[in-house]
């Protein structure tokens, strides 16, 4: 069992730590300017700066209004379903859109980061005590679990920002603080761990 521990600590560890320091370089040290930014459109700006989901849909209410507007009055010509991305006022009404379900997307993972985690830091406690207090393998399964929820909902985000910073920046710090607190999980357990077997020892 012992050389199963450590490898399972090893792995975990290096996983905790890689990810953790990914979150730290894309938080303070990632480059988040281009020499091309000056070039955006306002409404690329706009969206940008949002600090809230009440900015962005007053943004969009705005754009919806005007594609509203733009379709009621029989002169406009119609534009075809494949050229709204990019002629107006579709444009700006499909941009907006998209930023405004990619906050709530994000949103949606930071509940379900702060949700799992905790769900694995139970499993963790609960695994710790049937470890000590009645069996060794059901409380290391139990360990095991807590573990991976912690790691795995802490991950690296895949995808990039789209619009509004703001809510993902939000997300990126609750994936750091969340992996960091794993971290120092995983080196308690390892000590004390260390130090319960040493008394079985004795």
């Amino acid at each position: 069992m012992r050389k199963l521990q450590i490898t399972l600590f090893i792995i975990a560890l290096l996983f905790a730590s890689t990810q953790t320091f990914r979150h730290i370089y894309v938080k303070w040290l990632e480059p988040t300017k281009s020499v091309l930014d000056k070039y955006d459109e306002k409404i690329e700006q706009e969206i940008e700066g949002s600090k809230n989901i009440e900015e962005l849909l007053s943004l969009y209410n705005e754009a919806y209004n005007k594609v509203r507007e733009y379709e009621r009055n029989p002169r406009n010509a119609e534009i075809k379903q494949s050229e709204r991305d990019y002629k107006e006022p579709y444009k700006t009404e499909r941009k907006i859109r998209k930023s405004i379900e990619e906050w709530e997307s994000h949103k949606l993972q930071i509940h379900k980061i702060r949700f799992y985690w905790f769900c694995g830091f139970f499993s963790l406690i609960i695994g710790s005590i049937v470890y000590i207090s009645l069996d060794k393998w059901l409380g290391i399964v139990g360990a095991i679990t807590g573990f991976t929820e912690m790691i795995f909902w802490t991950s690296p985000t895949i995808f990039g920002i789209f619009g509004a910073r703001f809510e993902f920046e939000r997300l990126l710090t609750n994936k750091l603080f969340f992996s960091i607190i794993t971290w120092f999980l995983l080196i308690l357990t390892w000590f004390l761990l260390y130090k319960f077997q040493g008394k079985e020892r004795r």
